[in-house]
């Protein structure tokens, strides 16, 4: 199967090139991971593998292979975040799980004629343009247009060009040079499976423990820098892990496969990917990018704490509590503490249901200080339109009073700052 968007030098199962055997492994793969998504039910590690060995590559996931079609057919905004790294699709958007559910085990898509014509519009255009060796099929069910077996659209735009910093602190680059030194240690060291297998086993993957390598690194360097997740999206099924480092004046992109390191970049550049992503074999070079963190939504720079609540409209999520979960706040007081780094954060803590997608969590922890009583909340909540998932810190004066204030966020407290990573 070749897309209709791929060049004939983009001919590689990371730009979609497969054929029949190929597809029916990856609808295998892709029930696996909605029996995941559904039932919380696993495959034990090793048991399912893919014949060719490209599609057992760390650069391979097919998780986010039909995205960029549904985007073209104008079934999920491209600014949207899809959750599936989270096991948590389409952040409870009903309607764009089914598509990548039909899409990823079936290898169908539809369009309805009366509420969205303009995708159906560009869905006939797709299926007309199918080769013939496609085999791809359509027919009309109600109002319905439905295809299977369209080939599927690679990523297509302009990179954007990283910023190299122009200042950049003496520690901060003591600290970069020791990472380039030690990364490739903590890649070779960080024993895990791909993301692919990671998705229906349940398991860590390599970058999951490399990221936790890097989180340990900077903590015995005294660093306050702050590691974090993304994907660098490419074709249909390519994506390079990555972490990146956030100091105080740069941030630098790590390849979690080999460790290599480069930046540092200024602090509002746009990732870039592509130095790292040109030592990989599966990625033609000057090919589209696109970065993901990990709740799916596109980041176009590195995400930091930033003052105020999160962006756009904002539903905080209901806390569902557990009392199996240890406080993830750090120790309260008047002299506000630096927030910890989401890595240091459970990604899906206990109390967080992935069955119930408007739930959330939150955590508090208050103490009093010369008879006040001061608060820290840390959260999930949605925001911005369409919605993503931010972790926020809260710091309340809650003033005085014989015993801490009852609630999670605390009641009758005074906000005194918070910050969202973002």
């Amino acid at each position: 199967m070749l897309g209709a968007s791929i060049a004939p030098a983009q001919t590689s199962v990371y730009y979609g090139t497969i054929d029949a055997a190929d597809k029916a492994q990856l609808a295998q793969w892709a029930t696996h991971y909605w029996a995941r998504v559904d039932a919380g039910s696993t495959v034990t590690p090793g048991t399912f593998t893919f014949t060719k060995a490209a599609m057992n590559d760390p650069l391979f996931l097919p998780v986010r292979g039909a995205r960029r079609t549904l985007e073209a057919l104008g079934v999920i905004n491209a600014q949207a975040c899809d959750g599936l790294t989270e096991v948590q699709p389409g952040l409870g958007d009903a309607a764009v799980s089914s598509a990548l559910r039909e899409a990823m085990t079936q290898w169908k898509f539809r369009t309805d004629a009366v509420i969205n014509p303009a995708g159906t519009q560009a869905h006939f255009n797709l299926i007309n343009a199918a080769p013939n060796t496609s085999n791809t099929t359509w027919g009309m069910e109600g109002s319905h247009l439905v295809s299977t077996n369209l080939p599927w659209e690679a990523l297509s735009g302009a990179n954007q060009t990283g910023q190299i910093a122009s200042t950049v602190s003496t520690p901060t680059l003591h600290t970069i040079g020791k990472l380039t030194d030690t990364a490739p240690a903590i890649a070779k060291a960080a024993a895990g499976i791909s993301q692919t297998q990671a998705l229906i086993t349940g398991q860590k993957s390599h970058a999951d423990r490399f990221e936790e390598g890097v989180v340990q690194f900077l903590f015995d360097q005294g660093s306050n820098a702050t590691a974090w997740r993304v994907d660098a999206t490419f074709g249909v099924f390519g994506s390079l892990p990555l972490v990146g480092v956030t100091f105080d004046d740069a941030f630098v992109l790590l390849d979690t496969t080999s460790g290599r390191l480069d930046g540092p970049f200024a602090l509002a550049s746009p990732l870039d990917a592509t130095v790292l992503l040109a030592n990989q074999s599966g990625y033609v070079s000057g090919t589209t990018v696109r970065y993901h963190n990990a709740n799916g939504c596109l980041i176009l720079i590195a995400p930091s704490w930033r003052p105020g609540g999160p962006p756009g409209v904002t539903t905080p999520r209901a806390p569902i509590t557990n009392p199996n979960y240890p406080p993830a706040c750090p120790p309260p007081g008047w002299t506000l503490p630096t927030p910890p780094p989401p890595s240091a954060w459970p990604t899906r803590p206990p109390c967080y249901n992935p069955a119930n997608p408007a739930g959330g969590w939150a955590n508090c922890t208050c103490s009093s200080t010369s008879g006040t009583w001061f608060c820290i909340v840390s959260s999930q909540s949605v925001g911005g339109l369409p919605p993503r998932i931010y972790q926020t810190i809260t710091y309340y004066n809650c003033g005085g009073g014989a015993t801490a204030p009852a609630g999670c966020p605390p009641a009758g407290c005074t906000i005194v700052s918070q910050e969202t990573w973002y």
